[in-house]
């Protein structure tokens, strides 16, 4: 329940919003960059196993899991500012540690155990201090007023598809261009870029009235404190619909290259043909297309429809729009033009995330109150990622020993039943103005 005696500022510090956004768009291009090319890290240091190239990335959204809750309740402890620095520092240092695994792989690509390590350890470092989601819609919750929080968590939304679409179309160019070791030089100076500008333009949102108490401890975090962000009436059920929708989008996320791959370049491929590299590109553009729907409706049109339909509707039609793409995904039908069911189905799918997402993560900071949103927010941002190291897994064994399009028809299953479980929640929602 929110405290009445402490409100949020009425007014952002000028600018705010908008570095906000920079630091953000700058900071997910970085990790737009590494992500189309993590898998092929691996295969350098002689890893063949799928399993274990799949837990490279994994391992960055298992340990986001473990620690964004805990950066979440710090930020509440010591100011956004501050949280946001270390989160970004650790994401320059992962990415460093990255670049220098490259020193120790083989021309033959042999089993390399130093380069291995270095590689996993990036992605946890990066993992462990990767919060900076959830700290910057604490930030955005802490200079918002509840009626505007929906505009603002979409500008997260934006710089998202925003990165998503620039990231990896750099990280595949310079890889191409100059080399896979040259790639996390470029997501660091990104990377660097973004820590720079939250340390000289981006002002503490939090005033001291707002904080805990001085004998509030960090040691006090357990995961009984994410249980119970979890259980709460109202936002316990939001977290875990989130929950469920990350791991639908982080499995077809992962596996999109893979049902590409099997049903449209590898029948009657000629000889010699570089598959692998073409389904690349093919998904590089399907993500591209996402990206560009999401940044669009996070980036202007999220505000206005929340305003005239209220975020709780939006949290119901989100995830039935989102289970319409994965079934057009899934089906295996002779479209007269064969991208037809991928490009239709990632239409309502970026349209369906688009409205789901932020509205849902407004609907949790209405619900919490200002004393702790970074906390709230943290925990809702550590379920999300939970689900994105579970997703990729479950995906995987569904497509293996099942079909290719299993993934997709589980996945949109999933979706529909969160929109059901949204319907049966709608009265107790925040936002059902409209």
């Amino acid at each position: 329940m929110t405290d009445p005696t402490l409100k949020p500022p009425p007014h952002a510090p000028k600018g705010a919003l908008a570095t906000i956004f920079l630091i953000v768009f700058i900071d997910l291009m970085g990790f737009g960059i590494v992500l189309p090319n993590v898998l092929l890290y691996g295969k350098g240091f002689g890893i063949e196993s799928e399993f274990v190239l799949v837990m490279i990335g994994a391992s960055y959204s298992l340990f986001q899991f473990l620690f964004a809750p805990l950066l979440g309740r710090w930020s509440d402890r010591v100011g956004r500012r501050p949280a946001l620095i270390f989160s970004q520092a650790g994401t320059l240092l992962g990415f460093f540690i990255l670049f220098a695994a490259h020193f120790f792989e083989y021309a033959d690509h042999r089993w390399s155990p130093i380069g291995i390590t270095l590689v996993f350890l990036s992605r946890i470092i990066d993992g462990a201090s990767g919060g900076n989601i959830s700290i910057a819609s604490a930030y955005i919750a802490d200079v918002t007023t509840p009626e505007k929080r929906a505009k603002g968590m979409g500008l997260i939304g934006a710089a998202f598809g925003l990165g998503f679409i620039l990231g990896p179309a750099i990280g595949v160019v310079t890889a191409r261009l100059f080399g896979l070791h040259i790639v996390p030089v470029v997501a660091m100076v990104f990377s660097a870029t973004a820590l720079v500008c939250t340390i000289i333009f981006l002002k503490e949102s939090r005033d001291p009235a707002h904080m805990p108490p001085p004998s509030t401890d960090l040691r006090r975090f357990t995961f009984n404190s994410l249980g119970k962000s979890v259980t709460r009436p109202v936002i316990g059920p939001l977290i875990l619909m989130m929950f469920v929708n990350a791991i639908a989008f982080a499995g077809m996320e992962q596996s999109l290259p893979l049902i590409i791959y099997d049903r449209i370049y590898a029948p009657g491929a000629a000889p010699g043909t570089d598959l692998r590299a073409a389904a690349a590109t093919g998904s590089g553009f399907l993500y591209i297309f996402i990206g560009l729907i999401i940044a669009v409706m996070q980036g202007g049109l999220i505000g206005r429809l929340t305003k005239i339909f209220g975020s709780a509707k939006l949290i119901v039609v989100g995830p039935m729009l989102i289970a319409v793409g994965l079934y057009l995904i899934a089906v295996d039908v002779a479209w007269p033009w064969v991208w037809t069911g991928f490009a239709v189905g990632c239409f309502f799918l970026a349209i369906g995330s688009s409205v789901f997402n932020p509205s849902v993560q407004t609907a949790i900071s209405q619900a919490a109150g200002p004393h702790e949103q970074g906390e709230v927010l943290g925990a809702s941002q550590g379920m999300a990622s939970l689900a994105r190291a579970f997703g990729p897994a479950l995906a995987g064994l569904l497509y293996q020993f099942l079909s290719p399009g299993a993934p997709y028809f589980f996945s949109a299953a999933l979706c529909a039943l969160v929109a059901i479980w949204a319907v049966l929640l709608m009265r107790r929602l925040p936002g059902r103005a409209g």
